[in-house]
């Protein structure tokens, strides 16, 4: 028995130690896989949000959001905003934060398989295949994120023209998942149970296996606060439906909106922040010839300034009315912007407008040039505001608010439709409806007393014709409707 015993440890000591104990072996390559994938995922969102930050260059949480918010139905759309409610932005960006962090850990066990690594290893450098394995994921991934993301990666939070926003962000996605590839492997590596080197003692060889664990370990804290860090900074930034409550004058809606209280929304958790410098405002598309203008060229143009209206199309009982304001907007005309290019060819039937966030709207180009469209650059006398889409917005009279996008940066003229965010949504695509809004009175009131009724009517460019009021909705007095000639 003794004999047979020393016989059977002889044979399994003979084992490559990678062999011995195998289910033991795959549970711990699993966990070491698992550690490097968790903090190369983590390091590669640490990247991602300084790229964000400093150049403007949207993260792929980002880009996943947009082309699944293009995807879904309007009442999809509406269901979500109403589950969560005031952070109906930044939590599904969280969760899809969580959700990539996830999948990058779990692809370090993809990394595994592939790799093959033995151990334990000779040293903390990665073998050619290593390299080679996560070189592929690196590219495998890359490939992937340019031709699912490709509609959403021309846009620059900083206002790159779309050819060079298109150029810098597949070189992000590529710097990403290279630092993504390159962190997994090394950490794999560095996690592995060493070899132990000729003429070095067990302890020395501890204590170096126990640094370089804890090396990653350190990695993984450092890019956990980073990226809490960077999540900090953007809810820091978060912009939603505000400037909703304009009642100004005594209770009465002022007829000209302050930029501090005209209302805002957005589709995005942190909004562009322009630089003019490198802003530029392309037209393009079937004109006579194509052009460009930085800030400085577009102010010289002939400009006017018109008193318009802005209603976004969730306005009514959810947003208590609210979400319409009206400013006077300086710019010029999009028909004397394409005048200075030959105009439009004959054959072009809608004009397309782009903006640096990626948001893009395509409209019938008779329709908007017969409302005469105002791309502009001042608001109530004062640059316009980044909140409302400097350097450049456009403003379609009779339009609702999401067919007037803001940080314009090109106008293309098509043939064909150009579907965007709204439209593939479905949303009401065409005039806006006539509305009303009672400010005053509310509340309690005496009896036998006058009592003064404010509010307004709007009706876009077709006008409002007569406004009438009845307490006991039999007889009516027609009103005298002020001199405001707003748009």
């Amino acid at each position: 028995m003794t004999l047979q015993h020393t016989d059977e440890k002889m044979q399994q000591s003979a084992l490559p130690p990678s062999k011995r104990f195998s289910l033991r072996n795959v549970l711990t390559t699993s966990l070491y896989a698992l550690g490097a994938g968790l903090a190369a995922s983590l390091m590669t969102v640490v990247l991602m949000g300084v790229l964000r930050l400093a150049a403007g260059i949207p993260t792929p949480v980002e880009l996943f959001g947009d082309f699944v918010l293009k995807h879904i139905s309007v009442d999809t759309f509406l269901r979500l905003l109403i589950t969560f409610g005031p952070n109906a932005k930044s939590t599904p960006l969280a969760f899809t934060l969580l959700a990539m962090i996830g999948l990058g850990t779990l692809l370090g066990l993809l990394y595994a398989v592939l790799a093959r690594v033995q151990w334990p290893v000779a040293g903390y450098r990665p073998s050619r295949r290593e390299l080679l394995v996560a070189s592929l994921l690196a590219l495998a991934m890359t490939v992937a994120g340019i031709l699912l993301f490709w509609d959403e990666i021309r846009q620059n939070f900083l206002g790159l023209p779309i050819g060079w926003a298109t150029i810098l962000t597949a070189l992000a996605l590529l710097a990403d998942f290279s630092l993504y590839g390159l962190t997994l492997c090394l950490c794999f590596r560095a996690l592995l149970p060493q070899q132990l080197r000729p003429g070095a003692s067990l302890v020395a060889q501890g204590r170096r296996q126990l640094l370089s664990r804890a090396g990653v370990a350190a990695l993984t804290v450092g890019a956990t606060g980073g990226t809490l860090g960077l999540i900090r900074g953007y809810l820091d930034r978060f912009t939603t439906y505000d400037g909703s409550v304009t009642n100004a004058h005594n209770g009465f809606t002022a007829p000209i909106t302050p930029n501090s209280e005209h209302y805002v929304v957005t589709q995005n958790p942190v909004d562009p922040n322009v630089i003019a410098n490198v802003w530029r405002l392309e037209v393009t598309g079937m004109v006579g010839s194509a052009g460009s203008y930085t800030y400085e060229d577009l102010q010289n143009l002939p400009s006017t300034s018109r008193a318009i209206t802005l209603e976004c199309i969730a306005n009514g009982s959810n947003a208590g009315g609210r979400l319409i304001s009206t400013a006077v907007w300086q710019g010029v005309t999009l028909r004397t912007l394409l005048a200075r290019h030959g105009g439009a060819q004959a054959s072009a039937t809608y004009v397309a407008f782009y903006s640096v966030d990626g948001y893009s709207v395509s409209l019938p180009l008779a329709e908007i040039l017969a409302a005469d469209a105002l791309l502009a650059w001042r608001m109530n006398g004062a640059e316009l505001p980044q909140r409302h889409g400097f350097p450049v917005r456009v403003l379609i009279p009779g339009r609702f608010g999401e067919e007037n996008p803001k940080w314009l940066t090109r106008v293309e003229l098509t043939d064909h439709f150009v579907g965007g965010l709204y439209s593939d949504q479905g949303w009401y695509n065409g005039p806006l409806h006539t509305m009303n809004r009672i400010d005053r009175p509310r509340g309690k009131l005496a009896l036998a007393k006058p009592v003064e009724i404010g509010g307004f009517a709007f009706a876009g460019n077709r006008g409002i014709q007569k406004v009438e009021v009845s307490v006991d909705a039999v007889s009516y007095t027609h009103l005298t409707l002020p001199t405001i000639l707003l748009v």
